[in-house]
């Protein structure tokens, strides 16, 4: 078996549903790449003849890595937001509005 060939079994809606869309699975897999291309080891074992990516995908799909992302709060706006209709002609230069 080539090592391709266990990239095509993975069942990308169930992978992409899993690690909470497309793009959070991209970064979630690309960084787990790193961290192992680094010498963090396998959380799954590895099949015979099986692409390291393919093995990183099993990790997504058997729960054992995922993309935590603070909730962090919005920062406050620095001055209140603007509002048209509480113009006054003067505020726009004594126009007729």
């Amino acid at each position: 078996m080539a090592i391709y060939d266990s990239l095509h079994s993975i069942p990308l809606d169930r992978l992409s549903e899993a690690a909470g869309g497309k793009a959070r699975l991209t970064y979630l897999v690309a960084q787990r790449l790193r961290a192992i291309n680094n010498g963090a080891q396998l959380l799954v074992e590895r099949q015979p003849g099986e692409a390291l990516l393919a093995s990183v995908c099993r990790e997504v799909l058997e729960n054992k890595i995922w993309l935590e992302i603070p909730d962090t709060a919005l920062p406050e706006p620095e001055e209140e937001p603007f509002d048209i209709l509480s113009l006054t002609p003067e505020d726009v230069g004594g126009a007729d509005l």
